[in-house]
């Protein structure tokens, strides 16, 4: 049969029988008497299985009762809608208050959705849900915009949420998982419960338990939890917000508690079977609804909700997937409301803006733009100070990251802002540094400025010193450190790597710290141990660091031939340098940067920001800066910063942002040398030849 690929209002020349589709009424405004409204699926009852479906469509009004904890007379439902193919219908009849024979028309519906409301009709009774595909008008945007704006508090307030995994398939044999989740999640429930000094049979009996089954069934755990629900962007805030949640997959069902449990000891027991896609989905699963927190916290202290800064939540889902590229941003908004402290969503009205109206790249810029305005000097979620504009421009480099800005995934994007639609291509450096800004020149101004103006940002305008000049990029193979028992082979990677670098370089002193090149080329490519996970050896005890460079220099600086006994190092060297390369500067000095710096980028300091930047001039314009001991370095030309001429200069750069000197953002950058406020000093000698300039970035 043809598969119909019209919109949920659309007739169905496949189906002769159903001549008329249901038209929607607009909903009720706000008023005295209610906060908001939503319409209501009242399934209908049937006690043939294979019946029609058949249901009421209710409006109904709730206020918020703002601190109370109310929860309401519905269901919601979350599930994926999968491809835009609408074969199945839903027939709509009058409420029970008119004649129960007149049909109002149908709503053409996706064959999952059709799967889970035959799942969950009863034979009795009416099921009251809310299910967005056919409470909300779909061909109404204004509609869709105020009710998507209210999924955070439909979710929150509804009895419970159901989440519909799809039909049992005899690929990943839902009934055998599903029993397995069940058993194992009891199992590990009942081992929180015991003593300490009891619990240890338990582990033996879960580790037992989880062996045993992944033997016979490693394919089938695998294909389940390659279901498409697991990595929809929405479920995030449809589980978070949620009272309580129960998975429903065919005819079996499991409570979420059960659930994550046993997603727990299924993470904490992976035998190599699983890929990376698959720790990801049991690492969210698990963590998702406890705020990240152990189970035995969790179950001790009972269910907090996270405190997290926004990009933090963003980036925690990044691989999350959503058919819209604008819910790359409004299907986590709710979560940021939930998670993010009271003193950033007071300042971030984009949250409470759902605009499907909008093109992606203007909803992307907004938020970046909103987003470097947020005051977070007083926040005290971070231990030390955080830089939200350096945050947001390591992000815009590290999601997607190109060679040149332009059109990305089919969206055209300014440089400084994030494409959410990209991959996390490496880890941006730290950026909430406890020893403090990389350069800061300007106390009390602005620190980013937007042309032509704050509501429509193209151009990001700082104050900084285009620094210097990148010289020579040499890459690092990482493909071998990522091995287990490969000792021989990173060696080999390194030992060429470092060949490569000592061809560019003669003098074994690294001038700019005074210490031995290979000494600081090896805290390079760890970027001074930023990137150190909490289980690493390096982290245990900050002595450690200094015993690695103690033992390099008695080893006469042979790094490639310590690998072998630091295999921390290699774990650390892999994790910083993915998707980034090592520079050499017209100075002499060097550090790390994303794989697309070039030669001729410019190496930059921006006032108030926690790491040097890479930037790339659009137009060739040039002038000297710093007489240094390797001569003069030339950079692109831009505006003088004079502080009585700044407002006239950003009125010129406002009338035609094109038609001075702007640059691209490249990436963000480990400078050794340059991380620590010693740019400042230099700042201080050489003020005459560093001149602040006025930087567009575009």
């Amino acid at each position: 049969m043809a598969m119909f690929k019209g919109g949920p209002g659309a007739w169905d020349p496949v189906h002769p029988g159903i001549s008329k589709i249901y038209q929607y009424r607009p909903l009720t405004p706000k008023c005295q008497e209610h906060d908001y409204t939503i319409r209501l699926l009242h399934l209908l009852p049937a006690r043939d299985s294979d019946a029609s479906l058949r249901c009421w469509l209710i409006e109904k009004g709730y206020r918020d009762y703002w601190g109370i904890p109310v929860y309401h007379d519905y269901h919601a439902v979350s599930y994926t809608w999968g491809d835009p193919v609408f074969p199945e219908a839903l027939e709509v009849l009058p409420n029970s208050f008119s004649s129960p024979t007149e049909s109002l028309g149908v709503i053409r519906i996706t064959q999952n959705l059709h799967s889970a409301l035959k799942h969950l009709r009863r034979r009795d009774v009416p099921v009251v849900l809310w299910v967005d595909a056919v409470c909300i008008n779909q061909s109404d945007v204004t509609e869709r915009n105020s009710q998507v704006s209210n999924m955070p508090n439909i979710y929150k307030k509804a009895s419970s949420t159901i989440v519909w995994l799809g039909d049992e398939s005899a690929v990943d044999d839902a009934r055998l998982c599903m029993s397995f989740f069940e058993n194992l999640g009891r199992l590990s429930s009942t081992s929180q419960d015991q003593q300490h000094s009891t619990s240890w049979r338990k582990r033996f009996e879960i580790n037992q338990l989880v062996g045993d089954f992944l033997d016979e069934n490693k394919a089938e755990i695998a294909f389940f939890l390659e279901r498409p629900w697991f990595r929809r962007r929405w479920i995030v805030q449809e589980v978070v917000l949620a009272k309580s949640v129960a998975i429903h997959c065919g005819r079996w069902k499991i409570d979420w508690d059960t659930f994550h449990l046993a997603m727990f000891e299924l993470f904490e027991s992976d035998q190599g079977i699983f890929t990376q896609d698959h720790r990801t989905t049991m690492r969210t699963m698990t963590g998702v609804r406890n705020g990240g927190r152990t189970i035995t916290a969790v179950r001790n202290i009972g269910v907090a909700a996270k405190k997290q800064l926004p990009l933090d939540t963003l980036v925690e889902f990044a691989s999350f997937l959503c058919a819209d590229p604008r819910d790359r941003l409004y299907a986590l908004y709710g979560v940021i409301k939930r998670w993010s402290p009271r003193q950033v969503t007071m300042q971030l009205s984009q949250i409470s803006n759902i605009d499907y109206s909008l093109p992606t790249e203007t909803v992307f810029t907004n938020f970046a733009a909103e987003l470097m305005q947020i005051n977070t000097h007083d926040l005290q979620l971070v231990a030390s100070r955080y830089w939200i504009v350096t945050h947001v421009l390591q992000l815009a480099t590290a999601f997607g990251q190109r060679d040149m800005p332009g059109d990305h995934f089919g969206i055209k994007i300014p440089s400084w802002v994030v494409d959410w639609t990209g991959d996390l291509c490496f880890e941006p450096l730290q950026h909430s540094r406890a020893n403090g800004v990389a350069f800061e020149a300007l106390r009390g101004n602005d620190v980013v400025q937007f042309l032509p103006n704050k509501e429509h940002p193209s151009h990001l305008v700082m104050v900084g010193i285009p620094f210097d000049m990148v010289t020579a990029t040499i890459s690092l193979d990482i493909a071998p450190m990522l091995l287990t028992n490969s000792v021989h082979k990173a060696r080999v990677s390194l030992n060429k790597f470092l060949s490569e670098v000592a061809r560019h370089v003669h003098d074994d002193s690294y001038k700019p710290t005074s210490e031995h090149l290979v000494t600081a080329l090896a805290i390079s490519l760890v970027a001074n141990w930023d990137h150190t996970p909490s289980n690493s050896y390096f982290a245990q005890d900050p002595r450690f660091i200094q015993d690695f460079l103690a033992q390099l220099r008695n080893q006469q600086y042979h790094l490639p031939e310590m690998l072998h006994k630091w295999p921390a190092y290699v774990e650390l060297m892999a994790i910083t340098m993915r998707g980034r390369s090592l520079f050499l500067t017209a100075k002499g000095y060097m550090g790390i940067a994303a794989t697309a710096v070039k030669t001729s980028d410019v190496v930059s300091l921006l006032d108030g920001q926690s790491v040097p930047f890479i930037l790339r001039p659009e137009r060739a314009a040039k002038y000297s800066v710093y007489h240094g001991e390797r001569g003069a370095v030339e950079a692109p030309d831009c505006f003088d910063y004079q502080a009585m001429r700044y407002s006239y200069d950003m009125a010129m750069l406002a009338s035609d942002p094109g038609a001075y000197n702007s640059f691209s953002l490249i990436s963000d950058a480990y400078v050794h040398g340059l991380m620590k406020g010693e740019s400042n000093g230099i700042m201080k000698k050489h003020g005459d030849d560093l001149a602040l300039k006025i930087i567009s970035i575009s």
